[in-house]
């Protein structure tokens, strides 16, 4: 009996887990459109409805550089490096390859 209470403890955890989980989630995203709001000084009015905030939405998506998502948490520096590097690293190949083929 006892490792069934084991079991039923860890499951009670893991919902308790899940709904802290979704807590935070609700948090940042309201955390997130208020200051997006805020920082890009949106007008409310014209966010009233869902269409018109999938309108706006589409439009900050379409002036994020391609590879923004990749790039979220580095600095542009950091992300210029990484983007140099893996061009270094593709005309290594590339010369390895070449000279394979002699």
């Amino acid at each position: 009996m006892s490792s069934i209470k084991n079991i039923q403890a860890k499951i009670d955890q893991m919902e308790k887990l899940k709904k802290e989980i979704e807590a935070t989630k609700k948090n940042i995203n309201s955390a997130l459109g208020e200051t997006l709001i805020k920082d890009l000084n949106l007008d409310y009015e014209e966010l009233s409805s869902k269409k018109e905030i999938s309108k706006i939405v589409k439009k900050i998506k379409e002036s994020l550089p391609n590879d923004f998502s990749k790039n979220q948490g580095k600095s542009s520096n950091e992300a210029n490096i990484d983007s140099e590097q893996k061009k270094n690293i593709h005309n290594s190949h590339q010369q390895s390859n070449n000279h394979s083929n002699y």
